[in-house]
């Protein structure tokens, strides 16, 4: 929060943070103040949050398992991204995102993948979403000895 102090903080999984931690965010948000660890003094923050999840923290919220309360505090602005098995045609794009992005990274000169290796992903279940599809890419291209991922690197 301190680092983030004028900008942005962005907090992955909040679904999965424990209840007593949900309260301590929650009165971080309405005071706008908390206290480091090992600290007594308060430190002022002001800070946008943007919080992804897999998990409906409505449902969450009513099951007992995620604060109602912070649940409302962070629904100012909800984008609904459905899983990227639910999106099969953003596939082939995001796959030349990660070609590209990861050549920049490592120095590799790939590409793309094979049709065969693209029809392979287009029909994948994807329970790891895009970090999985990116996972997969990285590994393409870190593996490949040619300019084309082939099926044969694809899992």
């Amino acid at each position: 929060f301190e680092q983030a102090a004028g900008g942005t903080l962005f907090l992955d999984e909040i679904g999965e943070l424990p209840l007593a931690l949900q309260a301590k965010l929650l009165r971080v948000l309405q005071e706008k103040e908390f206290t480091r660890v090992g600290g007594h003094a308060l430190v002022p923050t002001d800070c946008r949050i943007v919080a992804a999840t897999n998990k409906q923290l409505e449902r969450e919220a009513s099951a007992g398992r995620f604060r109602e309360d912070l649940y409302f505090r962070l629904k100012v602005v909800v984008l609904d991204v459905p899983p990227l098995r639910d999106r099969r045609e953003d596939i082939p794009l995001l796959v030349e995102f990660f070609v590209d992005r990861i050549n920049a990274m490592h120095k590799f000169d790939v590409r793309g993948v094979s049709p065969d290796a693209l029809s392979m992903l287009a029909t994948r279940a994807w329970p790891g979403n895009v970090r999985e599809l990116e996972n997969v890419i990285e590994r393409g291209v870190v593996l490949s000895t040619g300019p084309i991922i082939g099926k044969d690197l694809v899992p």
